[in-house]
């Protein structure tokens, strides 16, 4: 019983991973399930031998009806993702950023800068409010819904903070 609960287990895990790329690994896959069951007949009694057969079949069954060679949903990029894939896998980009040097999302509040420019640290101390709401929103479970607004407003304000420095030449 044991081995049927692994091979289900493979055949329900592994199937999805493996329909994403052709019917044909489906096909595949059910010829492992059936060399497995032949493997083991002995050591399985006949309604485990069966089942095993049947997943097979099913599988089979299912690639002849299409049932494999739709495309596959791709998942919506969130806005997360789009702004850790442009700063090299981080979310709090402007930490490393000349821009803000000396800010951060735990400092903001009380970071003094000797930058001689209130400009600039209004757009520092701007963003980093706004990465510190969503950082303290999804820390604490908050839906992403309601974090994501802060998280925009901070990659926008970040990128005004860049820009500004880059335009005043510093």
């Amino acid at each position: 019983m044991r081995l049927l609960s692994l091979a289900l287990a493979l055949s329900l895990f592994a199937a999805p991973a493996l329909a994403q790329d052709t019917p044909q690994k489906m096909l595949d896959m059910a010829r492992q399930i059936r060399a497995q069951a032949t493997q083991m007949k002995d050591m399985l009694s006949p309604e485990d031998y069966a089942d095993m057969l049947a997943q097979a079949s099913q599988i089979e069954q299912d690639v002849r009806h299409g049932g494999f060679s739709g495309p596959v949903a791709k998942e919506p990029v969130t806005l997360s993702k789009r702004i850790a894939d442009a700063h090299q896998g981080r979310l709090d980009w402007l930490d490393g950023e000349a821009a803000c040097v000396g800010y951060g999302w735990e400092n903001h509040r009380t970071f003094v800068s000797n930058y001689g420019d209130p400009e600039r640290d209004r757009l520092c101390r701007t963003a980093f409010a706004h990465f510190e709401r969503y950082f303290l929103i999804t820390r604490d479970g908050g839906a992403n819904a309601v974090a994501e607004p802060h998280l925009a407003a901070y990659d926008r304000t970040a990128q005004a903070a860049v820009a500004y420095y880059v335009r005043k030449g510093r």
